[in-house]
């Protein structure tokens, strides 16, 4: 079932369209959840299970507010609710308070100046992700991800020998994240754009000035990197267990929807 049938198929309430938005987008789910929450792997369970019912209530009115242009506008949207989903749930008593928590004021002395692949990667590797995670992510050389590791040796070199994906300040980043989303402005890249750029559908000329400016846009390098984290989740998703399966489709109020048959078919009783 293509993302373009499931959406509307989930809207109408269609159980088989439900089971295909579980398989495909559960197991990214959990990994962001995993990454961003320093909860047990029961509690990021629990937490994706009420987002689903959030996402189902009412006629699943949320979820037809979700883009249904294309299946990587549609992640980057989930991500982006699931993280305020999660945000009001966190202690910030979890943050670690060595090495220090980043912020919106230390990021810029960190990013200023630095070529944006550079930025990418320091934005990543505070985010959590680990610098083998990060170059499956943007797909480059460790020699290319070390260079843009360098401004962040004097505060932040513990972060730097971390083999695990997890974020160290859920409660800062989620919220940094929060706020970068939140500060677009007429000049922002969209992402149906940076889309095409990840794709390689977009020319030199589209390429070039959307790259400048996410140089100097904490909004714009927010978006970019969610789309890498998506997409990297998506690739490497695993198959959904049938009785994991089961037990969200439990929470979503959804049908075996119908199948319409021909005359024929009904006259030959099939």
């Amino acid at each position: 079932m293509t993302f373009h049938r499931i959406l509307p198929g989930c809207e109408k309430g269609d159980l088989d369209a439900w089971k295909a938005f579980l398989a495909n987008y559960t197991p990214m789910a959990l990994r962001l959840l995993a990454v961003y929450t320093p909860r047990t792997p029961e509690e990021q369970w629990n937490c994706w299970r009420d987002a689903l019912q959030a996402l189902s209530a009412s006629d699943s009115t949320l979820l037809r507010s979700f883009s249904h242009h294309s299946e990587r506008e549609f992640m980057v949207e989930l991500r982006a609710f699931l993280l305020d989903q999660v945000a009001d749930r966190l202690d910030p008593s979890h943050d670690s308070a060595d090495p220090p928590t980043p912020s919106d004021e230390s990021l810029g002395p960190l990013l200023n100046g630095l070529p944006v692949i550079h930025q990418e990667v320091i934005f990543l590797t505070l985010a959590g992700y680990s610098q083998y995670t990060i170059e499956i992510m943007l797909r480059i050389t460790p020699g290319v991800a070390a260079d843009g590791l360098e401004r962040l040796r004097n505060t932040y070199a513990a972060i730097l020998e971390r083999h695990e994906d997890r974020c160290l300040w859920p409660v800062a980043w989620v919220g940094i994240s929060k706020a970068a989303r939140a500060a677009e402005t007429t000049d922002c890249t969209p992402l149906r754009q940076l889309i095409r750029i990840l794709d390689g559908q977009a020319s030199w000329y589209d390429k070039a000035p959307a790259e400048v400016h996410r140089a100097r846009c904490l909004h714009c390098l927010e978006r970019w990197a969610a789309l890498l984290e998506v997409v990297a989740w998506d690739r490497a998703r695993p198959d959904l267990p049938a009785e994991k399966l089961e037990s969200l489709l439990a929470v979503i109020p959804a049908r075996q929807e119908k199948r319409k048959t021909s005359f024929l078919h009904r006259m030959l009783g099939r």
